[in-house]
């Protein structure tokens, strides 16, 4: 750490926003992987013999794995801390990905994308782990924000840069040609490992043992702008450096009503959020009679919006937590509010007949959920206490729970030819993330239920 001068009072450093930074990488880096199978899913089946049916188990095998390695993924990293965790893991996916390239069958491509989904399972609750150690209460709307936003625009560009590596490119005479998606795969591999090189060599779990952290950063991130004048959002001592977390209370954790609110409202929103990046341009196609190309584009306005709401969520929850000083205001109302938003912009957009002011209201509606994204990202990590990644993993784990379960019952729905009804249905999804939020207290801890 600088010696502690009265220049360095004056100037804190900003070692954080370099964390910040850092971790948005690493989304965007596992993102674009992570969507970089659609482009060439029937290339693919065809190569390897491979019906449709086989390649959804195939797409659905990272969600089931993802989902279910959030627990323990977060445990690891109360345990190991975010830099040896998070390094391990960035290096792990990024092979995974590289040898999904060499896969020669079902199986082994399902193994990849098992283990790929487990390696990625550690990002956000390591993530969160670090915005708890490195950003003071009124700062972290912020940083959930831009990872929320991150996230979905390292999906968008893995759709784009997946297509541009197969096909390859021409601009009059220059071409760039294009290459097998095995090729693709092992190319993909490489932007992981250098990221977990440079961050391990680079981060450190606690600003207090960072050497670009000065004294007035320090008393920065330490303030006492938290819950109470006495203590931290996690119920320690402001000023006080944490001994090493000690073993994960799971007793308290899975009997906390605050757990379950919290892993409720995860769920509901994540149902929400993946029927636009599954179904949602079917549902323009069978319902609007909107045209295949147009269908792509429209279903690109909600996600779009998304990404928007996240960055203004985690904005406008920090405005709110400094005018108010109230977390039932900057969290919990906040959030009431947003999603009961959502809920009646989807609920209108059902009573529109114009395809085009139906999806801007849709649209609207996918902002206020993407608003309510850091301010349940926040909320889980003031709600941890000294164990952000456990809870944090199975706040996680819920919504990707309701994600993988979302596209079967529209699947469903669709087969019943109840295509009509599946806005209904997301507004009263909508409707009970709200109700969630409003039974869930932002003050103290889970651990406070107990």
């Amino acid at each position: 750490m600088k010696p502690l001068t009265d220049k360095s009072l004056e100037r804190p450093t900003k070692a954080r926003f370099l964390v910040l930074a850092m971790l948005c990488a690493a989304a965007a880096i596992a993102y674009i992987s992570r969507n970089s199978l659609a482009v060439p899913a029937d290339a693919i089946s065809a190569e390897l013999g491979m019906s449709k049916v086989d390649m959804g188990w195939v797409m659905g095998a990272f969600f089931w794995s993802y989902a279910l390695a959030q627990i323990p993924s977060g445990a690891l990293g109360q345990r190991w801390g975010t830099r040896r965790t998070l390094a391990f893991l960035a290096v792990l996916w990024s092979l995974a990905i590289g040898l999904t390239g060499l896969a020669t069958g079902f199986w082994s491509f399902v193994l990849a994308r098992l283990v790929f989904g487990v390696a990625q399972a550690g990002i956000f609750p390591c993530a969160a782990n670090t915005v708890s150690k490195w950003f003071p209460a009124s700062e972290r709307g912020l940083p959930t924000g831009a990872l929320g936003s991150f996230m979905s625009i390292g999906g968008a560009l893995g759709i784009a840069l997946t297509g541009f590596m197969i096909a390859g490119a021409e601009w009059g005479d220059f071409k760039i040609p294009g290459m097998s998606w095995r090729t693709a795969f092992a190319l993909m591999a490489a932007p992981g490992i250098v990221w977990a090189m440079f961050f391990y060599y680079w981060f450190r779990d606690r600003p207090e043992e960072h050497r670009a952290v000065n004294r007035a950063e320090l008393e920065l991130i330490r303030t006492n702008e938290t819950p109470t004048d006495e203590t931290s959002v996690d119920g320690t001592p402001a000023n006080e450096t944490k001994a090493p977390a000690a073993a994960t209370p799971w007793l308290p954790i899975l009997t906390s009503f605050s757990m379950w609110m919290i892993c409720g409202q995860q769920f509901f929103r994540a149902a929400g959020y993946i029927f636009f990046a599954t179904w949602f341009p079917s549902y323009l196609q069978e319902s609007r009679g909107v045209t295949l190309a147009a269908s792509g584009l429209l279903a690109s306005l909600p996600l779009l919006a998304n990404v928007a709401g996240c960055a203004v969520g985690g904005v406008m929850l920090d405005w709110v937590w400094r005018r108010t000083k109230s977390l039932r205001w900057s969290r919990q109302r906040l959030a009431i509010a947003a999603m009961l938003g959502c809920a009646a912009c989807t609920l209108a957009a059902y009573f529109v007949v114009e395809t085009l002011p139906a999806v801007i209201m849709i649209s609207l509606g996918s902002f206020l959920a993407g608003f309510g994204g850091p301010i349940a990202y926040t909320t889980t990590i003031d709600k941890g206490g000294q164990h952000v990644a456990p809870v944090f993993g199975m706040m996680n784990m819920s919504g990707n729970l309701g994600a993988a379960l979302c596209p079967v019952v529209v699947g469903m729905l669709f087969d019943l030819d109840i295509v009509d009804g599946v806005l209904v249905m997301f507004a009263g999804v909508y409707l009970l993330a709200a109700i969630c939020w409003a039974f869930l207290n932002p003050q103290g801890t889970i651990f406070d239920d107990v």
